[in-house]
């Protein structure tokens, strides 16, 4: 059995209206109209609006402070606790604090420093020193030293350096300031509309005064989509790994998998109440903003469609979220989600972090197909995230490099321009590469160094200087970067140094670059690599394109793609292991058209996360499959 149910604007293939408004989009498609684009995370402070306010929203990750918490958003500590009153002396793991963005000095705010975990990032400043730098954070110099190596060579302006929040001294009053983040002993409730502290209080069956005590008083009153501390204690207190055991009743006859996708169903139908010309005009404008949810839908329809032949039964409820946290929130407040086997997006980044504490207090497993931070999956072991982060891409890169390090004839470059993001992924690089060779001690010490270049206006004529003069060596070049405008200057560069011999490795985003020459990537012996990567060769890609062409009319983009890929996986997971979860991420691997699937747990409390990463170059004007 297969059933499709409609469910709140869902977008069944059963319903002849949605028939209509499906096929108007395939057209759409396939006359080539509108483009999707994949949902990214923008890598600036995002900004939420919650009651005519605008906050920035911080999820406390272990070794989180409030201190720390309040460096790196430029705001007092007071005003952190006057926004979030449910703060008391400890922070817990996953909760997600409100910044006030009235309250930021936005002066402070541009440099700021980074947090990771149990430190605080901070980029050296002209003039800056480790006695200032020591006194500015309230540590001593030899725990700076200690954690950073690298300072013993001296400190260099735009150079990133750890500083251990551990070791931060406390002011005056202000002990609780510098005590990290810690496992939350309350279990928590995100409210709902319409809750009220009465309705709470029947609901846990605890008293009013007791849910206050235990957030501070919540001087502001509740507030919708306000996480708060309800004073029932958690019934584990072992932090260990529990040891998984296979639930043979966790196997389904039947299993619910719920779609939350952005398909602006509502505000398609309505474009078809207008003139022709004006239909045709918010059409085009809709379904660029809808075809990479028609699409994923599609992609996994066809996968659920395959599942079917093999005998699963799968009801399919498709909820159309548009890119609308109240509609999210609307949606959550429904019995039947709660039904779920498997809950699948939503893709946009406010309405995942709803969805997934929605899915965390009804231990419902809920994946993230598409890329987003990794916060979501702090102290949330229902989570999953398919898309596999940028940090495992450059501590790939830099384990990469380190495994061909001990070849005398070639010369290793890391080449980055002077931005924040770069250098920092640049960071990440030369410690999983330092990393990588330490572990295999004797055999570090035969090992290439890497020439770093912080690329500037003032050296770009001088890369010849940073190549080897013998020209019989190979020089391989790390590039760290998704700035079109920089990587095309330095392969055009590059490209003019005829007498030299290089290997430039590169992210998958300069395939998309237009104005970068075929030419040079072959010449360069450009490699790239990237999260999927599809062999337009192999069978089981053309048996997928064949049928999503049959089933659908068109050819599959890389949404299909993935809403397929993510389909097929999941639901062969269900239909081999049932809802035995942590089982089946630990132990069931995969490779389904152009990406792995290979998840790790990344905390005792904490969600999944994909190692799926390939290297790929040009060879014959074709991509090649390297790793």
């Amino acid at each position: 059995m297969f059933t499709i149910l409609a469910v709140n604007h869902l977008l069944p293939l059963n319903g002849n209206r949605m028939k209509k408004l499906v096929l108007s989009a395939l057209i759409l498609l396939f006359c080539n109209l509108v483009i999707a684009q994949e949902v990214s995370q923008n890598k600036e402070l995002e900004k939420v609006s919650i009651e005519g306010n605008e906050y920035y929203v911080h999820i406390v990750e272990k070794g989180n402070t409030l201190y720390a918490i309040s460096r790196k958003y430029a705001i007092s500590i007071e005003d952190l606790k006057a926004e979030n009153p449910r703060l008391t002396k400890e922070l817990t793991i996953g909760d997600r604090l409100l910044i006030p963005v009235k309250s930021v000095k936005r002066k402070d705010l541009e440099q700021s420093p980074d947090i990771d975990g149990n430190y605080l990032l901070h980029e050296v400043q002209k003039k800056n020193t480790l006695y200032s730098i020591a006194k500015e954070y309230h540590v001593e110099i030899d725990d700076i030293v200690q954690e950073n190596a690298e300072v013993a060579q001296g400190l260099k302006k735009g150079m990133i350096i750890r500083i251990p929040v551990a070791k931060i001294k406390s002011e005056p009053n202000s002990e609780e300031y510098v005590e990290p983040a810690l496992v939350s002993p309350y279990i928590t409730h995100l409210v709902q509309p319409k809750e009220t502290l009465y309705s709470l209080s029947k609901l846990y069956e605890v008293e009013i005064d007791s849910i206050k005590k235990v957030n501070n008083n919540l001087p502001g009153g509740l507030r919708v989509n306000q996480l708060i501390n309800i004073p029932i204690l958690k019934t584990y207190t072992d932090t260990t790994e529990p040891i998984l055991q296979y639930d043979s009743s966790a196997m389904k006859a039947i299993y619910n998998v719920s779609l939350l996708l952005p398909l602006y169903a509502n505000e398609i139908e309505l474009a078809e109440d207008t003139s022709y010309n004006r239909s045709k005009e918010l059409y085009q404008r809709l379904f660029k903003k809808a075809q990479y949810g028609i699409d994923f839908y599609q992609g996994f329809l066809l996968a659920a469609d395959t599942m079917k032949k093999q005998g699963m039964n799968i009801n399919l409820a498709v909820y159309d979220t548009e890119n609308d946290t109240s509609k999210v929130s609307q949606l959550l407040g429904k019995e039947e989600l709660k039904s779920s086997d498997l809950i699948v997006g939503p893709l946009f980044l406010e309405s995942f972090m709803l969805a997934a504490d929605f899915a965390k207090q009804n231990q419902l497993n809920i994946v993230s197909p598409v890329k987003q931070s990794n916060k979501i999956l702090l102290g949330n072991p229902y989570v999953s995230k398919v898309a596999t982060s940028s940090s495992l891409v450059m501590r790939f890169i830099g384990e990469y490099l380190a495994d061909s390090a001990y070849n005398k004839n070639q010369n290793f470059l890391l080449i980055y321009p002077d931005h924040i993001q770069e250098r920092s992924d640049a960071e990440l690089v030369l410690k999983s590469y330092r990393n990588r060779l330490k572990s295999r001690q004797n055999d570090s010490i035969a090992a290439s160094a890497i020439k770093e270049i912080v690329w500037k206006e003032d050296n770009q004529a001088n890369i010849k200087l940073f190549l080897d003069p013998d020209t019989s060596k190979l020089n391989i070049l790390v590039v760290p970067s998704e700035d079109q405008a920089f990587v095309t200057d330095l392969l055009t560069k590059l490209n003019s140094l005829k007498q030299h011999h290089f290997r430039v490795i590169g992210l998958s985003d300069w395939d998309t670059y237009k104005n970068i020459e075929v030419a040079y990537l072959h010449k360069m012996q450009v490699h790239l690599v990237s999260t999927d990567f599809v062999d337009i060769k192999n069978k089981q890609w053309i048996d997928f394109e064949k049928k999503y062409y049959k089933k659908f009319g068109s050819l599959p983009s890389k949404f299909s793609t993935l809403g397929f890929e993510v389909g097929s996986y999941y639901l062969g997971l269900m239909n081999e292991y049932g809802l035995n979860f942590q089982l089946m991420f630990l132990g069931y691997q995969d490779e389904i058209l152009g990406r792995k699937f290979e998840f790790f747990k990344t905390g005792i409390e904490s969600g999944y996360e994909n190692y799926s990463i390939f290297v790929y170059k040009y060879r014959n004007y074709l991509k090649e499959r390297v790793y």
